[in-house]
Order: structure tokens, then C-alpha cells, then sequence
């Protein structure tokens, strides 16, 4: 007997019995549920969105290999502050503060480390900080005191090249009451009779509060000229240091920037994070400031007086400059030699004229018919332009800012 038709009649008949079944449940509601989709099932399954790769912080380009790196630290963020203050890393770690701090304790008594300032808390601060040097590099670690929720420890990693700096003596013992001697920023210059009096006064001022730095000795050769790299350093430098209580006067350097100003200045050069920063800000003409044709800073180049005029000016009024033309300059200053000047410099010329005593070109350049646009600055006379920032008598020296770290 075959049974090979069998199972086609056997779905045949189920088949039609589940259709007769569906069709006789259309108007019942309770079997309508029944044979319903279930609506969860129904529903598109929730998008699992996949982590985005956080943004991995890298260190300076500069960042000394001298320095031990914590081995379970992530880096957080790094900071070019200025040559002076230096560079600022931050890093945290699951690991205890006391493990961070015996590890650099250890790791700055030897490679020729010196520790000027061991790790210490204040009765102020529970803070703790650590200085070491090794040759002309200092480093200063930072350790802030943890807060009882928080799982990670933050520290700082803070560090500059001080060429100027004498070396420091050891620390002295704890019970001695007495602070490791330091040298200032500042160095006493020899080589400042053949200048003016009052110009004298000028340099040592900035001179003591850090504004230069020198090679070797402590000569300034104050009747050199000085280059548009130098004084682009010398600028920023003057002016964060004389509102150093102002952050927002303050001109930020910009180390690593996703689009330099110049095509002729590598990140290398030891002027481009203030040139740059400069830049960056609008002080200084560029392509980031729209113009195009301004490819080239030459940083060797010497700086001009109409230079001079056109970077300073701005951050002494901090507002927009007023409408210079031609015409206003010969009425105001009354120079002979109106007609040489850059165009870009008539607004900045114009608003130095309406500092009165305190403008650039009265304490640089004294009283003069001639501007002589395109002579080049000696570096006293850059001095003297950068002691006082400020407009219509409200301003800020570096005698001030010196009276104010007293």
C-alpha cells in the first residue's frame, strides 16, 4: 500500500481548518487577541549606539624625556602658560596620592635630580607640592588633596627650562625654620649708562619682573636692534606678567594649533607659541585675520617703529581703533613723513596720539616731526614702550606689577 499522498492531504486539511477557524473568529474579539502580534515583539529592537572613542590628549612636543612618567597615570590636558610660568600637564590615576608622591620622591634622588622643595603640606592646605631640578630644567609636581568620593587622584606636572636661574643649594632641614634661598626672574644689567636715565629705570623694570631672557651673562645691549621675533615674545611676555591678576588681559600661547599663522616659522622656533598666540588673538596681521597676502612673519627681520605701534597699541585702548586716514595723522602728530606710513598702522598711530603722555611714540621716541615709519627699534626703546600698557589714565606698569609681588 503507498503512503507517499498522505501527508499532502494531511496539510490540506489542517490548512483549511485553521482557515475556517481565523474566518469564524473575525467578529470575536477575545479570539481576535488571540491570533494578535504580540505589539513588544513588534516594536524595532532599541539602536545600541557604540561607544565613541574619546579624544586621546598628547604630550607637547617638548615634554623633557628626563622627566618620569607615573606608570598608571592618563593624561588630561597640558598647558603652555609662557616661558617663564612654563608648561602644564595634568594626569589622574586610580592609584593613592601617597603613591604618587613616593614615587617621585624616589625618582628625584637620582639621574643628577636635585629636590629644592620637598613634598610638604601647609597648615593652610592639606596641597601638596615638590620641586626638583635637574641642570637648567625644573619640574614642580602638584598634588591636590582628594576629595572622599572621588575613586582617581589628580596630580600636576609642571615644568621650564630657567637658564637664568643660579643654581639652587639643597633644602634645608625641616627643623631649620628657614626657606630654600631662590633668584629672582630678574637679573641686575651692567651695560645700561649709555642709555637715558629714565630709559634705565624702564629695562631694569621689566628686567626684574622676567620680561627677558638672557643667554649667558647680563647684558641687554640696549642700542641693538631688536627683531620682530623678540619683541613678539618680549610683548606677550610684558603684558601677562604686568596683568598677572587679570587672566582676562592676558594673551594665551598657542603651541600646537590646528592652522599656523605663518608658513615661515616652525612649531621649533623658541618665539612661535607667543607669535602665534599673537595671531591667533588678531593683534598681529595674518591669514587667520583675513589676510592672505601676509604668508611670512620674519622673525629676524628688525622690528619697525610702525610695527611697534600698530602690535602694542591695541592692548592698551582694548577697544576698537578709531578711523585713521592720512590727513588726521598730519593734524594730530604733524609728522613730516605722513605718507611713508603702512596703511595698516594710521588707526594705531591715532589712537597712541590720543594717550597723551603715555603714548608709545612720546616715551620711546620722544618729541619728533619724523616718524621714520620704517626705521628699526633698539631694544631700549622697546622697553620703554612696553613698561606701561594701559590708556587715558587707566593702565598698569611693571612698577606696579613689581610693587604688587612685594
Amino acid at each position: 500500500m503507498s503512503f507517499g499522498c498522505r501527508p499532502s492531504v494531511g496539510l490540506y486539511l489542517i490548512a483549511s481548518v485553521l482557515s475556517l477557524s481565523v474566518a469564524s473568529c473575525s467578529n470575536n474579539p477575545i479570539a481576535e487577541r488571540w491570533f494578535a502580534p504580540d505589539p513588544e515583539l513588534t516594536e524595532s529592537p532599541a539602536t545600541i549606539e557604540s561607544p565613541q572613542e574619546e579624544e586621546r590628549v598628547e604630550l607637547p612636543e617638548n615634554f623633557p624625556e628626563a622627566i618620569p612618567p607615573y606608570p598608571n597615570a592618563t593624561l588630561l590636558a597640558t598647558e603652555l602658560k609662557s616661558a617663564e610660568v612654563g608648561t602644564q600637564t595634568r594626569w589622574t590615576t586610580v592609584d593613592s596620592k601617597d603613591a604618587i608622591a613616593q614615587f617621585y620622591q624616589k625618582a628625584f634622588q637620582k639621574d643628577n635630580w636635585k629636590i629644592i622643595k620637598p613634598l610638604a603640606p601647609t597648615p593652610q592646605s592639606k596641597d601638596t607640592t615638590l620641586v626638583a631640578r635637574q641642570d637648567d630644567l625644573e619640574v614642580t609636581l602638584s598634588l591636590s588633596e582628594a576629595l572622599e568620593e572621588e575613586a582617581e587622584s589628580n596630580f600636576e606636572l609642571n615644568y621650564k627650562w630657567d637658564s637664568d636661574t643660579a643654581e639652587l643649594p639643597d633644602a634645608p632641614d625641616s627643623d631649620s625654620g628657614e626657606s630654600p634661598a631662590t633668584t629672582t626672574a630678574g637679573q641686575e644689567l651692567t651695560d645700561l649708562e649709555e642709555i637715558p636715565e629714565a630709559t634705565r629705570q624702564y629695562v631694569a623694570d621689566l628686567a626684574k619682573l622676567g620680561v627677558f631672557v638672557f643667554e649667558s651673562d647680563s647684558t641687554f645691549e640696549p642700542n641693538k636692534p631688536v627683531t620682530r621675533g623678540e619683541f613678539a615674545r618680549w610683548l606677550v611676555t610684558a603684558n601677562n606678567l604686568i596683568h598677572g591678576n587679570t587672566p582676562s588681559k592676558q594673551i594665551r600661547l598657542i603651541p600646537n594649533p590646528t592652522q599656523p599663522a605663518f608658513q615661515d616659522i616652525p612649531k621649533t622656533h623658541p618665539n612661535f607659541a607667543y607669535i602665534q598666540g599673537l595671531a591667533e588673538a588678531g593683534l598681529i596681521s595674518s591669514r587667520l585675520s583675513g589676510d592672505p597676502s601676509v604668508v611670512a612673519f620674519r622673525p629676524d627681520a628688525p622690528l619697525t617703529r610702525e610695527n611697534l605701534v600698530e602690535w602694542k597699541v591695541p592692548l592698551d585702548i582694548r577697544q576698537a581703533l578709531p578711523t585713521g586716514s592720512i590727513q588726521l595723522i598730519k593734524e594730530t602728530w604733524g609728522f613730516q613723513d605722513t605718507a611713508k606710513i603702512d596703511p595698516k598702522a594710521l588707526k594705531a598711530l591715532l589712537a597712541d596720539f590720543q594717550n597723551g603722555e603715555q603714548a608709545n611714540v612720546r616715551r620711546a621716541f620722544g618729541f619728533t616731526t619724523l616718524f621714520q615709519p620704517k626705521k628699526g627699534v633698539t631694544r631700549a626703546e622697546a622697553a620703554t614702550a612696553l613698561w606701561y600698557f594701559g590708556y587715558q589714565g587707566e593702565g598698569m606698569s611693571a612698577e606696579n606689577a613689581l610693587q604688587g609681588k612685594e
